[in-house]
C-alpha cells in the first residue's frame, strides 16, 4: 500500500520483470559431474580393451602417396588401429617388422592412407646397389661346389686354347644346391654384378666353358676385361 502522505518521488512504481541467463554449467548437479566423468572413463577403457584383446589392430598405412620403385623410409609410414576381422589385417605388417623392411622397394603404387601389405615391399637387388645375376654351372667348375654366400669368385673363360678372365672379385649372393639347379647338376650361384660385367659373363656363357675360382679375401684384378688372352701352351708327346 502507498501512503498517501508521501512524496510523490517516494512512491512505489512497479518493475518489469527481468530475467537473468543462467551459465548452462551452474546447472549442472554433482550427479551430473558424475555421470560424464563415467561415461568418459568407460569410453577410454574401450578403446584400451580393443587394443589389448584384439578388438582393434594396429598397422602401418602410407603417410602420402608412395609411388612404385620408393626406397620405403620411416617418414613415409604413419599407423593406424583397425577392426581386427578387416579383410586385409591377416596380410598387414606389424610394427616390429616392418621396422626390419625400412629401405626395401615397393614394388606398386601405394595411395595415402592405404595399408602397406608384405607383398608391397621387396629386397633391392644387391646391397651394393649393383645387380643381381645367376650363373648356371657344374660344381666339378665351381671349386667343387665349395662355396658360401659371401664368397668372391673369379670368373674365367676358356674358349679352345685360348683362356681369360671376364670378371674378379664378384660377390656370391645365394647358392642353389638341390635336384633343380640352375645348371641341371643341382649347382648353381646368384652373385653381384655391375651391368658391364653382367654383359661379359653373359657372353662369356654363350661362348665357351666358363671356370670359378674363389678368392675370398683377395684383392681384386683390375683392368678387366683388358687383360690379353692367354694361349695354353701345347702338350708335348708323352704328356
Amino acid at each position: 500500500m502507498v501512503d498517501p502522505s508521501a512524496p510523490p518521488w517516494t512512491a512505489a512504481t512497479p518493475r518489469g520483470s527481468t530475467s537473468r541467463r543462467r551459465n548452462p554449467f551452474t546447472r549442472l548437479s554433482f550427479g551430473h559431474a558424475v555421470m560424464i566423468t563415467a561415461g568418459l572413463l568407460a569410453f577410454l577403457l574401450n578403446v584400451l580393451i580393443l587394443r589389448d584383446e584384439g578388438g582393434g589392430v594396429e598397422v602401418p598405412v602410407a603417410a602420402h602417396a608412395i609411388p612404385a620403385g620408393s626406397r620405403l623410409a620411416t617418414t613415409d609410414v604413419s599407423y593406424r588401429y583397425v577392426d581386427a576381422a578387416g579383410p586385409f589385417v591377416d596380410r598387414a605388417l606389424s610394427r616390429e617388422r616392418l621396422a626390419n623392411l625400412l629401405g626395401q622397394v615397393v614394388v606398386r603404387d601405394v595411395d595415402a592412407g592405404a595399408p602397406l601389405m608384405a607383398d608391397d615391399l621387396r629386397p633391392v637387388a644387391t646391397p651394393d646397389g649393383q645387380r643381381a645375376m645367376s650363373i648356371p654351372i657344374s660344381p666339378d667348375r665351381a671349386v667343387g661346389a665349395a662355396l658360401h654366400v659371401g664368397d668372391r669368385i673369379d670368373v674365367m673363360l676358356v674358349q679352345g686354347s685360348r683362356s681369360r678372365f671376364v670378371a674378379s672379385g664378384i660377390e656370391v649372393l645365394a647358392v642353389t644346391a638341390d635336384s633343380r639347379g640352375l645348371s641341371g647338376s643341382g649347382f648353381g650361384l646368384t652373385v653381384s654384378v655391375s651391368p658391364v660385367q653382367a654383359l661379359l659373363i653373359s657372353a662369356a656363357l654363350d661362348s665357351g666353358s666358363i671356370h670359378l675360382l674363389r678368392s675370398t679375401g683377395l684383392p681384386a684384378y683390375r683392368g678387366y676385361p683388358a687383360i690379353r688372352e692367354t694361349r695354353l701352351p701345347a702338350l708335348g708327346s708323352g704328356s
